[in-house]
């Protein structure tokens, strides 16, 4: 068996930021020559077939029939099995437990992918942790601000993206439609839906030259659905594989995301390396890190109108929508690809495993 370097343990495989950042992990790693191993604790794995292609098979741990205990033992026996040098903690309380379980000689690292109360409760397996991630630079300053994690190694490491290689890159129009993408799951809570349909509907009854498109799903689709009903200046794709985001993305010209909380939000970042700009919530976790006045722009939080002036602006002033279309793509492929993320861990476990070390 191929030794992993790395392995990373979560509770599940879903649609979303977590699963897409250990998939971009996994690319990565292999660029360098490395390899993750990533164990599923008894959730469901959307995104079997897209860490396959990175060359990548999950190990899942079923939920049915096995009590909580027995799927902690499943998951030890695994890394056991495969010797890791590090554990990453990923997602949920399961993923962190196992921390308690490696042994000293592996390095034990958590991380924190959003910036809401319920990810620092995973500060109570501190003890166990020998380094914690955060995605944003608030994060962080949050993380050393805990006593829990006083004397403990906290690190800045921002996702990254494996961004495909561009060739015929699209160059926003000067004249004609302004074309927005919502990339993101279709719910009321954190990303705060209704204010994306808010700002669609203030640009209709304004006749702007504006259409919007809409990529996720989630418990508001209907809901979404029903909103955008005779509004012909906008459509709602749904859900549509993790593989085929890219390709949307790089036919848009702006990017909007009026989230109420983030962490380091990966669509954005995806969207930024495509030329897309931003107009997003002036949030300090992450979209600050990303965001800044000559690559984007920030709107004051939960202010519709604001949003609605900020595309309007960029659909009438074309050089202002080049300039800072050229300078996110220069940005985000510069600072936030996959394979300096990936190098950025390789880097903190050579500061901090040991070579005979092993689960």
């Amino acid at each position: 068996m191929t030794r992993p370097l790395l392995a990373a343990t979560t509770c599940n495989l879903n649609l979303g930021g977590s699963s897409t950042f250990l998939l971009n992990l996994a690319s990565g790693l292999a660029h360098s020559g490395h390899k993750l191993q990533v164990v599923v604790m008894g959730g469901a794995n959307e995104m079997r077939s897209d860490f396959q292609r990175v060359g990548v098979e999950p190990i899942e741990i079923p939920r049915a029939g096995l009590i909580y205990e027995d799927r902690l033992q499943r998951t030890y026996q695994h890394l056991a099995a495969s010797r890791p040098s590090a554990v990453l903690a990923c997602l949920g309380f399961d993923s962190f437990e196992i921390l308690r379980l490696v042994p000293p000689g592996v390095l034990r690292m958590g991380i924190i992918q959003s910036d809401d109360p319920g990810p620092y409760t995973t500060r109570q397996f501190a003890p166990w942790i020998d380094v914690m991630i955060g995605v944003s630079r608030q994060i962080c300053e949050r993380l050393r601000a805990m006593p829990e994690f006083a004397g403990k190694r906290v690190e800045y490491i921002p996702y990254g993206i494996d961004f495909p290689k561009e060739s015929d890159r699209r160059q926003p129009a000067e004249t004609g439609v302004l074309r927005v993408v919502y990339v993101g799951r279709l719910i009321e809570f954190q990303k705060r839906v209704s204010r994306v349909i808010a700002v669609i509907k203030v640009l209709h009854s304004r006749r702007a030259p504006v259409r919007f498109t809409l990529v996720g799903t989630g418990p508001e689709e209907a809901q979404v659905r029903r909103e955008l009903e005779g509004i012909d200046s906008a459509q709602c794709l749904g859900e549509i594989p993790n593989r085929d985001v890219a390709g949307i993305l790089a036919e848009q010209d702006a990017f909007l995301l009026l989230s109420d909380f983030e962490g380091l939000p990966l669509s954005l970042i995806e969207a930024m390396g495509h030329g897309v700009v931003p107009v997003v919530s002036d949030l300090e976790s992450g979209i600050r890190d990303l965001v800044t006045d000559e690559r984007g722009i920030r709107v004051p939080l939960g202010d519709v109108q604001a949003a609605a002036d900020a595309l309007l602006r960029l659909a009438r002033d074309r050089a202002m929508l080049a300039r800072l279309s050229e300078r996110c793509r220069q940005a985000a492929r510069a600072e936030y690809d996959a394979e300096t993320m990936a190098h950025r861990y390789l880097a903190l476990m050579g500061d901090g495993a040991t070579a005979s070390g092993a689960v």
